[in-house]
């Protein structure tokens, strides 16, 4: 329940919040049109990584699987959106990369389960 809660809820918040940062709007015309679109565009590559993460938290220590889980969430924000609308540029390309692993990343150690033992 941890899980999908953070890779279904936080994850796409995460992301849009960096978005937001990065992109400097006012915070009325962003959060009015764009941050709910935004959302729920970013909700269907969290879940999968979110499932990704979740398979994977039996056999892989975090030290391993955060980094797998950036890598596969770098992977969805740029394939998921090609797929969708067309090639990319490069320009644009590049930061939704950046922005799918530090939420995915963030998403896989929030997710972890601390109170268990080092050995798995």
């Amino acid at each position: 329940m941890k899980r999908a809660f953070v890779f279904v809820v936080l994850g796409p918040a995460l992301a849009v919040l960096t978005i937001w940062v990065a992109v400097g709007m006012p915070f009325e015309a962003f959060a009015a049109g764009i941050a709910p679109l935004l959302y729920i565009a970013i909700v269907p590559a969290s879940g999968i990584v979110g499932l990704l993460d979740g398979w994977l938290a039996q056999p892989l220590p975090i030290s391993l699987r955060a980094p797998l889980t950036a890598l596969v969430g770098a992977t969805a924000a740029v394939v998921l959106p090609a797929a969708m609308l067309g090639p990319m540029p490069q320009s644009l390309s590049t930061p939704l990369g950046i922005g799918g692993a530090f939420c995915a990343g963030v998403c896989s150690l929030l997710s972890h389960y601390y109170s268990r033992g080092q050995l798995q």
